[in-house]
């Protein structure tokens, strides 16, 4: 390996070579000449004159100049790679292997060119960066100051109830156990925004990995139904599951799906309106047989498409004073977005306003695969 590299052209000792050995051997072409009346004896003069000048040249910008361009243009892949690579583990949809980007890249005249090449892309990868950086200490911003306010509504409510309390309503049966309840409201709130904060830290720094084994996906759509029943009883919504594939089987985390689920059918009892229906239906993709749908629908508000592209984010909530009103934290979807991710796999939205929404995504189908093998 030492030997190849030891071997290897210096393009730019070639470019800094030639363009003397030619000045060399044209006077010297021209000096022979004047003291030689053979025209053959000055070419091969002034060949050999250029061979010399041309080999003096290169040898001396190769012991000169050939290391320092190495180590600079070492110096600049090596940091080049590394914005790279972390750019790539944030987008690892446009991960690319080393010998791929090597492949890509435009052959350099010489090795100033390639210093010069890199140097720019290591600028641009810069550039990208520090506007990466811009938009997630903005976002972190954000953050704070949502996650502020979203503690602070439920603590200064249960602070204003025990202080009415302490003042003198503890002794006033009418008020007290009213007030109790509504304090004791607000601090379940509380403990469901720290859960899910929690949960959602997790997954975004990938401590929380899914546990893939085959799942009974209809089963687990009819337990959770079973479990938001009454709620949606409550909210005078009607459950509908149209199972349309028998006991499909699914590759996934059990729990992290059912969370999932519980999100969306909760979402959609949420966001409904009285006398409305939540539709939940499995099915086989048409296009890809090897993966199973899974739907959920609600005859509900609806929302924009510039809502419906907003609805996954932190905190963001279509219609604050419904979501509020019936406790939701702001984190559900943000949740089930991070969960099907972690299963690579990703939420679809179709919604329009007043006509409702659905939510769908897919996973790789169990029996699909047994069959194959079989």
């Amino acid at each position: 390996m030492k030997s190849q590299v030891g071997f290897k052209k210096f393009k730019t000792g070639i470019r800094l070579a030639w363009i003397p050995a030619m000045v060399s051997g044209a006077i010297f072409f021209l000096l022979l000449m004047m003291v030689s009346e053979s025209v053959w004896v000055s070419v091969a003069g002034a060949i050999v004159m250029m061979g010399a000048v041309f080999l003096s040249v290169y040898g001396t910008s190769v012991f000169l100049l050939r290391k320092p361009l190495d180590g600079i243009r070492e110096t600049i892949r090596e940091s080049s790679e590394r914005a790279t690579q972390h750019n790539e583990e944030n987008k690892p949809g446009e991960r690319l292997s080393k010998s791929e980007r090597m492949a890509s890249e435009p052959v350099d005249r010489d090795e100033l060119q390639g210093i010069l090449r890199d140097a720019e892309r290591n600028r641009a990868l810069v550039i990208k960066e520090f506007k990466r950086m811009d938009e997630t200490d903005n976002y972190r911003k954000e953050f704070i100051g949502d996650i502020s306010h979203e503690l602070k509504t439920p603590i200064f409510t249960v602070q204003g109830y025990l202080e009415t309390l302490l003042n003198g309503a503890l002794e006033d049966p009418e008020v007290n156990e009213v007030f109790l309840i509504k304090a004791m409201k607000n601090v379940n709130r509380l403990i469901y925004l720290t859960n899910d904060l929690m949960e959602i830290s997790r997954l975004e720094t990938g401590e929380l990995k899914p546990k893939i084994q085959m799942i009974p996906i209809n089963s687990i759509i009819t337990d959770v139904v079973d479990t938001l029943q009454p709620k949606a009883e409550q909210e005078d919504i009607e459950i509908v599951f149209e199972e349309r594939k028998v006991n499909a089987f699914v590759l996934a985390d059990r729990n992290q799906i059912r969370q999932v689920l519980v999100n969306l059918i909760d979402n959609a009892i949420k966001y409904n309106k009285p006398g409305g229906k939540v539709y939940i239906r499995t099915e086989s993709v048409r296009e890809d047989p090897s993966r199973v749908r899974i739907s959920v629908r609600d005859t509900g508000i609806g929302m924009t498409n510039h809502d419906a592209k907003r609805v996954t984010e932190r905190f963001f909530r279509v219609d604050k004073s419904r979501s509020r009103e019936q406790g939701g934290t702001g984190l559900g979807l943000a949740i089930v977005k991070h969960i099907l991710e972690s299963h690579n796999e990703e939420l679809q939205i179709e919604s329009k306003p007043g006509s409702g929404s659905m939510f769908y995504f897919s996973l790789k189908s169990a029996d699909y695969r047994s069959d194959q093998d079989e």
